[in-house]
């Protein structure tokens, strides 16, 4: 009879400090910890916005860098942008204007049933005439300078912009007075660029 209470009381105290020590866990007894699952949910809501703001600034179309002096959208198709980079007096008595057309179109569906994309490819054309400043001190325009055989000083890409690329162009004219320091620039197709500052 001792030998029985003393077994039953080993037990009891056996199951008592498991109790205690399942208790103290936060877990019943059987069964099985959930901190492995309970921390999946809050690190997915985590995951989930940063790769959303990542897709939406891929869609942006490209933004002019920052030392461009000015930026304008071609008039027969708004993929197509002049970047205005440079516009200061040289020796000689010129003055050198540097801009850029760049094509910021992605790619379009070419129709087929595979559904890919080509880059879209955009022809920029323009008149000679076209391509002149004003000076709004005095009042007067000026078109680009010419060589003694006649040559345009002039490096113009007429023509083909595929889709994410670019072409330099510059061009040389008569400079205007000392006193004037902001000229309004007239490039074939895109809107003036006015109020531009001469360094």
């Amino acid at each position: 009879m001792r030998r029985l209470e003393i077994w039953l009381a080993s037990i009891l105290t056996i199951i008592g400090a498991t109790l205690a020590t399942s208790c103290s866990k936060g877990t019943a007894p059987g069964s099985t910890p959930q901190a492995s699952t309970a921390s999946q949910p809050a690190s997915q809501p985590v995951a989930q916005p940063v790769s959303q703001p990542a897709a939406a600034s891929q869609a942006a179309p490209p933004a002019a860098p920052a030392n461009v002096i000015a930026s304008g959208q071609y008039s027969a198709d708004p993929d197509l942008r002049c970047d205005l980079l440079e516009v200061r007096r040289v020796s000689g008595g010129a003055l050198l204007v540097k801009w850029r057309i760049v094509n910021t179109a992605g790619g379009q569906a070419t129709g087929g049933l595979t559904g890919a994309s080509q880059p879209k490819t955009i022809y920029w054309d323009g008149h000679w005439e076209d391509l002149y400043y004003i000076d709004p001190a005095e009042n007067k325009k000026y078109g680009f300078l010419t060589d003694a055989g006649g040559q345009r000083i002039v490096d113009l890409s007429w023509g083909n912009v595929p889709g994410g690329q670019q072409r330099g162009n510059w061009a040389k004219f008569p400079a205007p007075p000392a006193s004037s320091n902001k000229i309004s620039l007239h490039i074939p197709s895109f809107p003036p660029f006015e109020d531009v500052p001469v360094s």
